[in-house]
């Protein structure tokens, strides 16, 4: 019997397998580029929101694998936020998983112009594998509508521009839950629809997904906090001057509002799937209790 930390392996390898055969060859011209996005996509991850798609179509009863493409192109435009993230003029940030990020490698062009085709480059993944066209076309509107409008790119503009003033509560709510949970979100929702699941099931896994979106970017605050350096791989204590939960909430606040979404999160899986989402039940529970 699959335990949980096996099961992530199982998808993960079918992603890392994903990412490799869509993925143009660093020895290709120009190879500047190629081994840049490389570089991005293979420098570690937890691979959570393609996980997360490949989990929830097979708790649906479908194969993952009929998923893959659309988990592989989730997986690429996380990392091309990640690397635009990271430019001196956003985040400003010298490491990510522990390594230097894409612009201290490549420089600051090459950097966005890595972020630039790892975004192109997922919608064309996006519509590949033998899915209908009609079903790839849904799922693509899933994903775009994760990214704009009210999606990560809004997000990531208020969480720049709570900089220069005091969040509110609000402020932090709307940069949370687009900034992170929207991909999260189009992460499983896009699993439950390719796999067929009903209407008000799909409404049900967004119910989780928003749960536990906001819930990763809260324990996110907690780890900037209180987290060890060495196991998140990146700086720390950065973000006391952002819209961030602990700023907001406190330390204990952040920590009750974090295990109320993820408790919210079981209940909506274990309620629509019972014992076929143990696996997603086990995620919302490793998104607790994370160290990194």
């Amino acid at each position: 019997m699959e335990t949980f930390e096996s099961r992530w392996e199982r998808y993960r390898g079918l992603v890392e397998e994903g990412l490799e055969h869509f993925l143009p060859s660093e020895d290709e011209y120009p190879q500047s580029l190629y081994s840049a996005m490389r570089y991005a996509v293979f420098t570690g991850g937890k691979r959570l929101r393609p996980v997360l798609t490949l989990a929830t179509a097979e708790a649906f009863g479908s194969d993952p694998k009929l998923l893959l493409p659309q988990a592989v192109a989730i997986e690429l435009i996380h990392t091309f936020t990640l690397v635009h993230d990271d430019l001196p003029d956003i985040d400003d940030d010298d490491f990510r998983r522990g390594k230097p990020t894409v612009h201290k490698v490549f420089g600051n062009a090459i950097a966005i112009l890595t972020g630039d085709a790892l975004f192109a480059l997922a919608f064309k993944v996006a519509l590949a594998g033998s899915l209908s066209d009609s079903l790839k076309v849904r799922l693509l509107r899933e994903i775009n509508n994760a990214l704009c409008y009210r999606g990560v790119i809004e997000g990531q503009v208020a969480d720049i521009e709570s900089l220069s003033k005091e969040p509110t509560y609000e402020d932090m709510l709307f940069i949370h839950t687009h900034k992170t949970g929207k991909l999260i979100e189009a992460s499983v929702v896009i699993g439950a629809i390719g796999a067929g699941a009903k209407e008000e099931e799909v409404a049900d896994m967004r119910r989780y997904a928003k749960n536990i979106g906001l819930a990763f970017q809260i324990m996110d605050d907690i780890l900037d906090a209180v987290g060890d350096e060495s196991k998140v791989g990146k700086r720390l204590r950065k973000d006391f001057n952002k819209a961030s939960a602990v700023r907001i909430l406190g330390l204990e606040g952040a920590r009750r509002e974090m295990n109320r979404l993820v408790d919210e999160a079981i209940g909506t899986v274990d309620r629509v799937l019972g014992k076929r989402g143990a696996f997603l039940k086990s995620m919302a529970e490793f998104i607790r209790s994370r160290t990194y």
